[in-house]
């Protein structure tokens, strides 16, 4: 059983990744029909800018667990690279920890302004008036998949640390 969820969860995080891929895909060919569509035939659009900031939140916030997942975080390797394994494990671990605590932060205050949003009916200030939840809400959900990353990857460390 244990096995199964978590190839769910890791085809998840893969598809998530690609998702946001192709979502950045979508901004480049938005914004670029924009470009035309004002500097070209004179005719700017009313959607692109608002349509464009909705994709990039979600593309941003969908590629990060993706990110952690395939070690592509940024990190400082001044000391790192000179370290030996037992070292790096050790800089890895206090590393989840500092991220697991901030992404529990986000999760927790993201959802509060998410539900309040939602809860109040709260919306853009564009003409196309949509929901912010909507937007929102790519927080506290992405970042919980993070921190369910985390902790999954933070036990394997440990494991293999004891070893």
């Amino acid at each position: 059983m244990r096995g199964f969820c978590m190839n769910y969860y890791n085809k998840i995080v893969k598809y998530s990744g690609y998702l946001a891929s192709g979502l950045f895909i979508t901004i480049g060919f938005i914004v670029s029909y924009e470009v035309i569509a004002r500097y070209i035939f004179n005719s700017p659009t009313i959607w692109v800018n608002e349509v464009s900031r909705f994709l990039q939140i979600w593309a941003t916030y969908l590629a990060l667990t993706y990110s952690f997942h395939k070690k592509d975080f940024i990190r400082i390797t001044v000391i790192y690279d000179r370290l030996n394994d037992s070292g790096k494990k050790i800089l890895d671990f206090i590393s989840f920890i500092f991220i697991l605590i901030f992404s529990s932060f986000v999760v927790y205050y993201g959802w509060l302004i998410a539900y309040d949003s939602l809860k109040v009916g709260r919306t853009s200030s564009t003409i196309l008036d949509v929901p912010s939840f909507l937007t929102e809400f790519a927080i506290p959900l992405c970042f919980a998949f993070l921190v369910l990353r985390v902790v999954l990857e933070t036990i394997k460390y440990l494991r293999d640390f004891i070893r």
